[in-house]
């Protein structure tokens, strides 16, 4: 049985060791926002567009 245990740790590792679910979660979000930056940095920057003031109606 012993040996039984020992071939199913070295198939499969022991899960409890692994990084907790946060700390997996706070990484993607790094990885998001570090991806977001480089896009808005490789983004060429676009002059807006004058605004212009709205008309006036007038009163009929």
């Amino acid at each position: 049985m012993d040996s039984l245990h020992d071939v199913m740790r070295s198939i499969r590792p022991e899960t409890k060791a692994g990084k907790d679910h946060l700390s997996v979660f706070k990484e993607f979000l790094a990885h998001l926002d570090q991806l977001q930056r480089k896009a808005l940095a490789s983004r060429p920057r676009v002059k807006p567009a004058a605004r212009r003031k709205p008309t006036r109606r007038t009163k009929v």
